[in-house]
This record gives structure tokens, sequence and C-alpha cells, in this order.
């Protein structure tokens, strides 16, 4: 039977937590603004902005850890020979993750139409921006299309991870024929040839939108790493099991800074040497560091296993569509009304019931359809056709 990692599903809630936190910080202007060139005692705010504790809020971040542990758990049929035929993984994709998102693309739409009277002008320029535009079909279409190129921010701007996501997905399998026979030594190449092919094709086409092609190619190579994280977790697990304790706690805060190295060197003269894509994998590589830790250390495992983690685990996914939903039909339903930060703390833990909702009534349903679709029960016999078998086979 194929081992669960529990604990991993923690990281993804706490990661999908981390997009959430963001998302309602930035509707803060002394939050969402640059402010890199004051210090810490002169602006105590920076201390949030530009130090490793960016982290915990984090979104960027958080999204190549998404695409780490997607990567590790869809690889782990391939290394126990029980995946299945591809046919039946796309339609559990589709069922996992195009359905719920569906879901939420209808219900951002009613809550659009049901709370807006004008544009926002008082919040920060993002949130000014968004939910500005009436629905149209040619936008529902792009959506409902879901792996194309298009602006995903018209109703729910976080699906753009998810076009990524479902793209990737969908041609992992064949990714995986070369990871699974050949391991690091075409797992590697093929996710640094990945990342430069795509920062090779950001330089010479001209691209539009967060959606375009040529930067899912950068984000599949995370997808490559985190099943390369799966396929060596036994020799990793016993290569951190040799550390010490202070030889661990160096381990965690270099990861830690580098996985939030963005905003440690923030506004410093040589952060502009350091590209986004570039700047991704050392994102990558604090990730992976804390998956293994996720996986390795007695504390994290403890931690982990918290029934409050694993159903934020069990809930990221609604969390992560939802939030921003939420958020937005509060901030215009009750703009002027209530102090926005009152309004984002109800809708905070409005936020966590609505997820709980889509979890039970929506994920949930479709992950069942999905298995429905796939499976391959055979039909029941009457006791005549047992009986006549039977005797056939005497």
């Amino acid at each position: 039977m194929q081992q669960r990692y529990d604990q991993l599903d923690s990281l993804r809630g706490l990661a999908a937590l981390a997009v959430m936190i963001g998302h309602f910080f930035l509707v803060f202007m002394p939050m969402a603004q640059n402010t890199s060139s004051m210090g810490f005692l002169e602006y105590p705010l920076n201390v949030l902005k530009y130090s490793p504790l960016h982290a915990f809020w984090g979104g960027h971040e958080a999204v190549i850890m998404f695409f780490l542990l997607s990567g590790f758990v869809l690889s782990l049929p391939f290394y126990s020979n029980k995946q299945q035929s591809y046919v039946k993984y796309v339609v559990k994709r589709i069922c996992r993750i195009y359905l719920p998102f569906v879901a939420a693309l209808l219900i951002a739409i009613l809550f659009r139409e049901a709370v807006f009277m004008h544009k926002l002008t008082d919040l920060t320029p993002y949130f000014n921006s968004l939910w500005t535009r009436s629905p149209d079909f040619a936008s529902i279409g792009d959506h409902l299309r879901f792996i194309t190129n298009y602006n995903t921010t018209k109703y729910n701007p976080i699906i753009w991870t998810l076009v990524h996501e479902m793209r990737i997905s969908l041609l992992f399998p064949f990714a995986m024929i070369l990871v699974a026979k050949w391991g690091w030594k075409a797992g590697v190449p093929l996710a640094i040839g990945l990342s430069l092919l795509s920062s090779y094709l950001l330089g010479v086409i001209e691209t539009r939108y967060t959606t375009n092609y040529v930067i899912s190619l950068h984000y599949a190579s995370f997808f490559v790493v985190g099943a390369l994280l799966a396929q060596y977790r036994e020799n990793l697990k016993q290569l951190y099991s040799r550390f010490n304790g202070w030889l661990i706690a160096v381990l965690m805060i270099a990861a830690l800074f580098s996985y939030s190295y963005k905003w440690v060197i923030y506004g410093k003269s040589f952060a502009k040497h350091i590209t986004e894509l570039r700047g991704d994998w050392l994102i990558a590589i604090g990730a992976s560091v804390f998956i293994v830790a996720a996986m390795s250390s007695a504390r994290a495992l403890k931690l982990l296993h918290q029934k409050p983690l694993l159903f934020l685990g069990k809930i990221s996914y609604s969390l992560y569509l939802y939030h921003m939903i939420i958020l937005l039909t509060l901030l215009h339903r009750l703009n002027g009304t209530l102090d926005t930060a009152f309004i984002a703390m109800i809708a905070f833990v409005v936020s966590f019931g609505a997820a709980a909702a889509s979890y039970y009534y929506v994920e949930l349903p479709s992950i069942r359809l999905g298995r429905l679709l796939t499976s391959s029960r055979k039909p029941k016999q009457t006791p005549l056709s047992a009986k006549g078998k039977t005797s056939a086979s005497m």
C-alpha cells in the first residue's frame, strides 16, 4: 500500500495560509508600499516585510512549495509501480483540480455581481484594480478552457497558479518515464534544462499574462525536483538523521533565509543580479529542506500531525480558492460602513468556513466522482451465473 505523508498535507496547508495572510496584508498601504529604504527602527513594520519573517506571508514562495509538493505526491505511484493509465490519471486530475475551480469561478462571478456598486478607491492600487470589469462571455470562456493563456485577475486573481498546475500535471507522467528509470541522472538535467529554456524563451518571445506557456516550463522544473525528493526520500531522511541539533538549527536558518531571500535582499544594489527565475531556485532549495525536515524530524512530525494543521491541509485547496472571493465580497459590501481592518478580520474567519464547506460539498464529491469514473468494477454475478461458472470450471 502506498505510504501517505500527512505531514506534507499540513505543510501545504501552511503554504496556503501564507498566501492568504499575504493577500490580506496587501489590503493595507503600509504593508503594500515599498519602504525598503527605511531601517527597522525607523519603520518597524519592515521587520515583517524585509526579513525572513516574510516567509510566513510570502505568496510566491508558497507557490513554489505547492509545485514541489505536487511533484512529490504525483510521482509516488511511479516508484511503486501503481500508476494508473494516462486516461484515468487525467480524469482524476480534472475532477480534483478543475471541478472545484469551476465552482469557485461561478461563485466569484455571482458574488461580484451581487455586491459591486462602484470601483474601490481607498485601498491599495492592487485591490482597487480588482473586480472593476463586468463579466463577459469571452473571459468566462477563457476561464472555462482553463489551461490557455488569458487574464486571470478578472474574477479570482489567484487562479493563475492553477493553470500552471493543471498544464504541468497533464504532461508530468511523460517526465516521470525518464525520472523513474534514470533517477537524478535524468531528473537534474531535465529540471535545470526546463528552467534555462524558459529563461531563454522569455528573453526572445513577447509573453502576455502570468499564465503564459513559457513560464510553465520553468515551474515544471519544480515538479521534477519534487519527484526527485520523493524518489530519494529514504536517503535524505538518513542523511538528515546524521545531523546533530546545532547543525539542524543552522540548516533550518539557512533554509529560511534561502526561502525568503527576495525580501532579505530587497532594495539592495546587488539584488538586481538575481533574476526572478534564478531566485525561484533559492526558494526551492529552502522549501526542499523544509520538506525533508517534515519527513525526518520527530518534532516536525509531531507538530504537523496536530489535528488543526491536518485539517488545514485538507481544506488548503479550498482556502486557496475562496479567500480572495470572500475578502473582495466583504470589502465591496462593507467598505465605508466598517473599518477596513475589521472587514479583513471578518473575511479571515469567514474564509475558513467557506473553505470547509467547499471541501465537504465540492472537493470530496469531485474526488469521489474521479474515483467512480476510473474504477474498474466487475459486474455483480447472479447466483445462477456464479453456479454456471463453478460448474464449467470443474
